[in-house]
């Protein structure tokens, strides 16, 4: 602002001392314009064409006393001009409107045709000149002083279609009283027009364009001679100030050797200046202070992650089971999770909270996958009861449960950079994370195989093992598809063997609660390393909720061999952790 204003007082007190001299000067002035129609020069005696059209020029001849007096004309121009004693003649087009004049020592004057200029016409022009102090000046009714002060200096000024000279931001001339119009233009600027008219005081018009272009100052601490990139093209060194520039962003690199490299985004306006300071570390400086990551304040990103999950099962009691109640009741049914495997997609936003202290926050799908075996035998066992007849033996089990988990999981991290080379920073990450399950699927399939031998079953529901009643082989296969985040399951048993048809049941269930509870939350922490965007980053996930809900745990589970309600599992925990490889793009830059 203070800029501005010591610039329109250096403006104002050029064109006052314009002025001033104007009033010292000598004035010209056209006392006659006259055609002569017997003057054939034009038409016969030595006509000049025009070089657009080819038609006859009108010719001017302007008498005058004055010696390299200066003349120009409207757009349509002179096409020849002659020296001749006491007269300069002036061939130009038919159709053209004025001329203006200046000499040394004499105020400038654009004079307007009195009338239409002819094609092959000859008019006489006589300039009269005198001291604008004396009295032939006061009596002088045709001419008047317009004065046009103008903001940028370089601007060029045209009059009535007419460029005219002007000097240090100002154009002054004497002119024919009347209607007139003018237009300023300049590179970069928004051109300006207006209209004026003369009549018997001067007319002074001040005009500042609008700039269409922006700058900006660079400065540098701790010292100057910084190298400075706009867009990746070498401009110069600090203190830097730019020309003009288009409105638009700007990248800038600031980089000098022994020094930590800058690099930050400008934003210019119209007409607007932009004072910058940068401040760089030397190599010798912390790695853990003052050396602040570039780029937005607020960036977006997106992410795929590999996930190798760690699932883990406890209780207080013997033994961690699975959902299915396998009847052993001890740490033969102790779960063994393998096969373990998983990804995850999603989004993220990072925010600078403070120099490079970061807020990273994000919205993920993820999928987990593991599987569950059970193998173990059993010995001397009911195998079948039919009426009074019981069978005693063995059973092999071969059964496979494949657990898949999906979840929307949103993490929110506290994030502190360190910026190792000019395009490479370090990043340390914690935070928690909560995640909703959108499904929790176990598909179980498997079989028990059985050998057993035929007894008699007495009134007391003893067993008379006196005398066998035969040998019994056969097999049950179950199939089951189960949503884990509900409290309605089943399975389906085909059971075979024997003389026996093969039978085919269904067992369903409602428990007090589902398996698994959708909710849960946990902690991320982890570490990345990001190179002009691209980051790769290794994550643990510890979940801290307990995933198990005590109501179904505690109960039968799915008693696949047991209906008694036996065997439930105390104190029962199920966590779903992981270890996570991360690759991701913020749009930082």
């Amino acid at each position: 602002m203070k800029q501005r204003l010591l610039n329109f007082a250096m403006v104002l007190l050029m064109a006052t001392t314009s002025i001033l001299t104007a009033e010292a000067q000598k004035t010209m002035d056209v006392s006659t314009f006259t055609r002569i129609d017997n003057d054939l020069m034009a038409r016969v005696t030595k006509p000049v064409r025009d070089h657009d059209e080819g038609k006859l020029c009108a010719l001017i001849r302007v008498v005058t006393n004055l010696t390299d007096l200066e003349v120009r004309a409207d757009a349509l121009g002179i096409v020849q001009q002659e020296k001749h004693a006491g007269e300069l003649w002036l061939y130009v087009p038919y159709g053209a409107r004025s001329l203006s004049f200046s000499h040394e020592g004499y105020f400038p004057l654009l004079y307007q045709y009195a009338e239409s200029i002819e094609e092959g016409t000859v008019y006489e022009l006589r300039l009269a000149s005198f001291d604008s102090n004396t009295d032939a000046m006061a009596q002088n009714t045709n001419i008047q002083l317009f004065v046009l002060t103008h903001q940028p200096d370089e601007a060029k000024v045209f009059i009535d279609d007419m460029e005219m000279p002007s000097e240090n931001g100002v154009f002054a001339s004497m002119m024919s009283k009347g209607e007139h119009s003018y237009k300023v233009i300049a590179d970069y600027y928004e051109e300006t027009e207006g209209s004026f008219t003369l009549e018997d005081q001067p007319v002074r018009e001040t005009v500042t364009l609008n700039p269409l272009f922006g700058t900006f100052q660079l400065f540098t601490l701790p010292e100057n001679d910084f190298n400075i990139s706009v867009n990746g093209e070498r401009v110069g060194v600090s203190p830097y100030k730019s020309g003009r520039m288009d409105p638009g962003s700007y990248r800038i690199h600031i980089e000098k050797e022994k020094y930590y490299p800058v690099d930050t985004l400008i934003r210019l306006r119209e007409g607007e200046n932009i004072n910058l300071t940068c401040k760089l570390t030397s190599f010798s400086d912390s790695l853990f202070y003052n050396r602040e990551l570039g780029g937005k304040k607020l960036s977006f990103g997106v992410n795929a992650s590999y996930l190798i999950p760690f699932v883990s099962s406890s209780a207080s009691g013997s033994f961690a089971g699975s959902p299915a109640n396998y009847s052993l009741g001890d740490s033969r049914e102790n779960v063994n999770y393998s096969a373990q495997s998983g990804f995850s997609v999603g989004v993220m936003a990072d925010y600078k909270l403070y120099k490079n202290f970061y807020l990273i926050a994000g919205v993920n799908f993820a999928q987990i996958k593991y599987t569950n075996k059970f193998t173990e035998p059993f010995k001397d066992r009911v195998v079948r009861s039919f009426e009074r007849e019981v069978y005693v033996g063995d059973c092999t089990n071969n059964y496979e449960e494949k657990y898949t988990h999906s979840m929307i999981e949103v993490p929110v991290l506290l994030s502190y950079r360190f910026v190792i080379t000019k395009t490479g920073s370090l990043h340390l990450n914690l935070g928690p994370y909560i995640s909703f399950g959108l499904s929790a699927k176990m598909k179980l399939n498997g079989s028990s195989e059985y050998n057993a031998q035929g007894y008699l079953l007495l009134p007391d529901n003893t067993i008379d093992y006196s005398k066998s009643l035969g040998t019994f082989i056969g097999s049950d296969h179950v199939t089951a598809d189960l949503d884990l985040f509900s409290q309605n399951m089943g399975y389906q048993r085909i059971s075979e063997g024997g003389s026996s048809i093969a039978t085919k049941s269904e067992w369903k269930d409602s428990f007090k609660d589902s398996p698994f509870s959708k909710l849960n939350y946990g902690l991320k922490v982890g570490a990345a390393y990001e190179m002009r965007g691209f980051q790769l980053g290794i994550y643990f996930n510890y979940q801290i909720s307990n995933m198990a809900n005590k109501d179904f745990w505690e109960s039968t589970r799915i008693p696949l061999f047991n209906q008694t309600g036996q065997n439930a599992i105390s104190g029962y925990k199920h966590r779903l952790n992981s270890l996570e490889i991360k690759l991701g793009y913020m749009f930082r830059y």
